[in-house]
């Protein structure tokens, strides 16, 4: 078991345990029931708040950010990759309830000076301690303004999406029994439509699809998103509730 508020991708890739995934191999599984939490933090500036047992973040820019989430939520374990723009989208647990196998934090497309850092999909695959359930947890933040006021960004975000769906492939094809939660900023008011059967959770009571998404293979059972507070953001918070 890894006791680490922060892991790098380099350090946890030799941690990967050889030969088949625990969890996978049993054809009776036992219930996990887990709120699963996203907040674009507005670069750091919002109240850090215990919004899910699982949590994605977006623009957790600097690293006094990052110290800051882990002296405000100490009953948390981080993931924070090695990679400097990819620190902005880490993977935030309760350690009571799971360990971490594994992470990696895979870019999407290149930044350039005055428009967008380069982007990233960060994942981590979770062991639920009461269980020894996996699942892989994906978070991420694409481009502002692609289908807005920035037409000339869409390239960006589209191979952004498209890089997406490569992680997903490619985690599902790794592991086809997990299910896979993802969350994120996805500036656009559209849902994606994803491989492997991740398909997108409808908030209660919004019209229309909110640029902050959450995602969860359809085999899982969820509650429909709940719109939290902003708590100091530009963005609200968001929670659903899974079981698998």
């Amino acid at each position: 078991m890894l006791t680490l508020s922060a892991v790098t991708a380099d350090a946890v890739t030799a941690n990967a345990a050889p030969g088949q995934e625990a969890g996978e191999s049993s054809d009776t599984r036992a219930a996990v029931t887990m709120d699963v939490g996203t907040h674009n933090v507005l670069r750091g500036a919002a109240a850090f708040k215990p919004i899910g047992d699982v949590i994605g973040w977006q623009e957790m820019n600097d690293p006094a950010d990052r110290k800051r989430l882990k002296n405000k939520l100490p009953r948390y374990n981080h993931f924070i990759p090695k990679k400097k723009p990819a620190r902005a989208v880490p993977i935030s647990w309760r350690q009571d309830k799971f360990t971490f196998v594994r992470g990696h934090a895979v870019l999407t497309h290149k930044g350039e000076a005055k428009v967008t850092p380069n982007r990233y999909v960060t994942w981590a695959l979770l062991e639920h301690r009461k269980t020894d359930e996996r699942l892989i947890v994906m978070n991420t933040h694409f481009i502002s303004g692609a289908w807005s006021k920035h037409p000339d960004r869409q390239g960006r975000w589209l191979k952004h999406a498209k890089k997406l769906r490569t992680v997903i492939k490619n985690q599902h094809g790794k592991h086809p029994k997990l299910p896979i939660f993802l969350v994120g900023d996805f500036n656009r008011h559209k849902a994606l439509k994803l491989p492997a059967n991740v398909e997108y959770i409808r908030v209660k009571g919004a019209k229309g699809v909110p640029i902050d998404q959450s995602y969860a293979t359809d085999t899982v059972r969820t509650s429909k998103v709940k719109r939290l507070k902003r708590f100091g953001s530009d963005h609200h918070a968001y929670r659903f509730t899974a079981t698998f």
